[in-house]
């Protein structure tokens, strides 16, 4: 069963808060109240209410002062509200995207108003909500590899550069990580998609499970795979290539109902301040010595310098 949505009713006057709260307990709401706006404030930041309906005219602090600080915090600040007012006081001047004098219901509040009001706003907070999880399910799948569940190249570039200016600032070394299937061409020709993509899927499993959770692992080609090691040397960064390179030596990947036996070349880079603020140099260097490992017999772990 579907829960109830929240109503926070914000009134000085209790009998305002009364009225208001059983009109919209009998229309099924879970109805809370507050008498000023320090409590409704608090009250939000308790439990986020779906909607507010909040009196404009209060003392200490007013309507418009609570709306403000609402907006001004991350959690609060796309809660619906829909204003109380009295006729015969001056009205608040609304600008850019703040609220207008179309959320205002006048005192005294007819019940079916409110409520129709309150079914109008919470629709078109729902249709908000559908678009903002669309909007972060489209980033997220942007963000990551439909294959491996590993990062992308998109994160990777972001990453590098947050990572770049800590490094900078702090003075801490950074490393990199690339590690590429030996003969990954010849091998997904005579595989097919379906099993090489079996195969890179294992092998970004395998990689993942061994680093910490402030690295992150990116595949960054068809079977390539980028390791930022925040915080780590070169040393540091060779022994996380070693246990790579071993490790995948050692195990036995899946292929339908036989299995296989990889290996890995291995490039390694450690950021310097002569390079350049993206990462794009220090990528370079380390797919270099890759590419070195490869056409040394593969199975290797290379240092560019």
């Amino acid at each position: 069963m579907k829960p109830a949505n929240t109503i926070l009713v914000v009134d000085d006057e209790q009998v305002n808060t009364t009225l208001l709260s059983e009109v919209l307990k009998k229309a099924g709401y879970s109805v809370n109240s507050a008498n000023d706006g320090f409590k409704a404030i608090a009250a939000c930041k308790v439990r986020t209410p779906d909607v507010i309906v909040l009196d404009l005219h209060m003392p200490l602090m007013g309507g418009m002062e609570v709306y403000n600080r609402l907006r001004a915090e991350e959690k609060t600040q796309s809660i619906p509200i829909i204003f109380l007012a009295a006729r015969d006081k001056t009205l608040p001047s609304f600008s850019g995207d703040d609220a207008s004098n179309e959320d205002i219901i006048f005192k005294p509040v007819e019940p079916n108003e409110l409520l129709s009001r309150v079914k109008s706003v919470l629709k078109e907070k729902a249709l908000k909500d559908e678009l903002r999880r669309k909007e972060a399910q489209i980033k997220e799948l942007s963000l990551t590899d439909s294959l491996t569940a590993l990062k992308t190249t998109r994160y990777l570039e972001e990453f590098m550069q947050i990572g770049i200016r800590q490094a900078k600032r702090y003075s801490v070394p950074m490393s990199v990580v690339v590690m590429e299937l030996d003969k990954h061409a010849e091998m997904a020709k005579a595989l097919g998609q379906a099993s090489f993509d079996a195969i890179v899927s294992q092998t970004a499993q395998l990689v993942a499970k061994q680093m910490r959770d402030s690295d992150i692992v990116v595949r960054t080609g068809t079977a390539e795979f980028t390791v930022v090691l925040t915080c780590t040397s070169r040393e540091g960064a060779i022994e996380v290539a070693e246990r790579l390179r071993t490790s995948v030596a050692a195990s036995t990947f899946a292929v339908g109902s036989e299995s296989k036996q990889l290996t890995v070349s291995v490039g390694i880079c450690q950021y310097a301040k002569h390079m350049d603020d993206d990462g794009s140099v220090l990528l370079s260097h380390a797919r270099a010595a890759v590419n070195h490992a490869h056409n040394s017999g593969g199975n290797m772990t290379l240092m560019a310098e």
